[in-house]
């Protein structure tokens, strides 16, 4: 009988402490990348992963550094999606149908020649100032040997101080970033040579 009266005091406590709790705060603003302007072919088949990040970088909120190299959530703006998933679909987005070949989900399944592996280095606003800093890989999808490598970087200057224009230049600088990431697979990506008549 103690026993019994001792859970449901517990339980009658937990409960009033689960709804003494803050809901939390939807954001003002969620924000995209939007469309790419600047776009390049490729002559190959390139299954582009989602890119490897940080918990903090990769996910749905926005981060500011200060002065001290703290980073913190900027309040009441946050990504649409994931920022992985949004470099991963404007990279996508950027390449185009001109060559021979084709970008294509990773997770689509699809036979590839070559697998993009990135990662989110830094995507992050100091200020005014947006910053993105990505590190690709091209890898050929049979053999895993590794074709080529790079670092890229960019930066934006928000209009204002205000959020929502620190939020849109870190977008601005999102798709620089990933544009030098699709020249790069657009360069690096090249076809296969036919294989030769049989003696």
């Amino acid at each position: 009988m103690i026993r019994s009266l001792s859970i449901a005091f517990a339980a009658l406590s937990l409960s009033a402490c689960v709804s003494v709790l803050p809901e939390p705060e939807a954001p003002d603003g969620l924000y995209r990348f939007g469309a790419m302007t600047e776009t390049y072919p490729v002559d190959a088949v390139v299954a582009v992963r989602e890119p490897e990040a940080s918990r903090l970088l990769g996910s749905r909120v926005i981060v500011s550094e200060n002065t001290a190299g703290a980073l913190r959530l900027v309040r009441d703006v946050e990504w649409a999606d994931n920022a992985t998933r949004l470099m991963q679909v404007a990279l996508l987005d950027a390449v185009n149908d001109a060559g021979a070949g084709v970008a294509v989900a990773y997770e689509s399944g699809a036979r590839a020649d070559y697998e993009l592996v990135w990662r989110i280095e830094d995507f992050s606003l100091a200020g005014t100032q947006a910053r993105c800093s990505l590190e690709g890989t091209l890898v050929e999808a049979r053999s895993r040997k590794v074709v080529a490598q790079t670092n890229v970087a960019s930066t934006a200057a928000a209009t204002g101080s205000a959020n929502e224009a620190r939020a849109l230049a870190l977008a601005e600088a999102g798709r620089s970033c990933v544009a030098r990431i699709a020249g790069f697979v657009s360069e690096k990506a090249v076809a296969a040579e036919p294989a030769g008549e049989p003696e």
